[in-house]
């Protein structure tokens, strides 16, 4: 949830910040050559090496969440495009279509519910059914249209079409929508971060305006790692994907 994100979040700003602290705490208490100038160069560059590998590692992660949420935003745009182009199809078809589009309504609002857990969806729910036995009333429906004349023939058809893309859409999102961020690989970064910020503590002076320098660098690295775990929350996170795409798809029966 957004509230577990962001106590996350806090908490790893104040991991890095503590460690910032300790090192210039260490500092203070190391004897005179521990402080010399060999000595800090050496810190210096091992913290660079550190820093590198999170800088890379951030980069793809960042990149990884983005893609993932790209996908899945693609998956949500094309059950609604298909949606849209189904009822279309069933308006042309005449008004017999009246109960098969009445349960595509049920089925995309079903699906709404299960996905945007906690969000009322505008469109209506027949029940405790699941948008899969929804889905298989409405490809019965279209099924039992009469075929009549060619032209009617071919809008069952490419309503049947459509449904089986949507079906397979919805496939795909389900198997998407289970993908997260690897939390060993979270960990390995975060601890990279403590070690980078504990090298910076103790080449660092112990004044305010370091202290502060470091909070604020604290406070960013801990955005890149928001933007990574809620990128992996697409339809739960503060940077969700509205559910006002599928449900604005398809108006509402008159």
């Amino acid at each position: 949830t957004p509230m577990q994100t962001t106590l996350l979040m806090l908490l790893f700003v104040g991991m890095m910040a503590a460690a910032a602290l300790a090192g210039m705490a260490v500092r203070g208490r190391l004897p005179e050559h521990h402080t010399a100038d060999g000595s800090l160069d050496a810190v210096l560059r091992s913290v660079g090496l550190v820093v590198t590998l999170s800088a890379v590692v951030l980069g793809f992660l960042v990149g990884s969440a983005k893609a993932y949420f790209g996908a899945v935003e693609e998956q949500i745009t094309e059950i609604a495009a298909d949606s849209a182009m189904l009822d279309r199809l069933l308006t042309r078809y005449g008004t017999e279509t009246e109960p098969a589009r009445q349960l595509l309504r049920h089925s995309v609002g079903i699906a709404v519910g299960i996905v945007w857990s906690g969000h009322i969806p505008s469109l209506p729910q027949s029940g405790p059914g699941s948008a899969l036995q929804e889905n298989e009333q409405l490809a019965d429906a279209i099924e039992a249209l009469p075929g009549g004349d060619p032209h009617r023939a071919y809008l069952r058809e490419q309503a049947l079409s459509r449904l089986a893309d949507m079906q397979h859409a919805s496939f795909v999102l389900s198997r998407i929508a289970q993908a997260r961020p690897q939390a060993a690989m979270l960990a390995v970064v975060v601890s990279w971060l403590v070690i980078i910020f504990f090298g910076f503590g103790l080449v660092s002076p112990p004044t305010g305006t370091a202290r502060a320098s470091m909070i604020l660098a604290a406070v960013a690295a801990a955005g890149a790692l928001f933007l990574i775990v809620e990128m992996y929350s697409p339809v739960s996170g503060l940077l969700r994907i509205p559910p006002s795409i599928l449900e604005d798809a398809i108006p509402p029966l008159r």
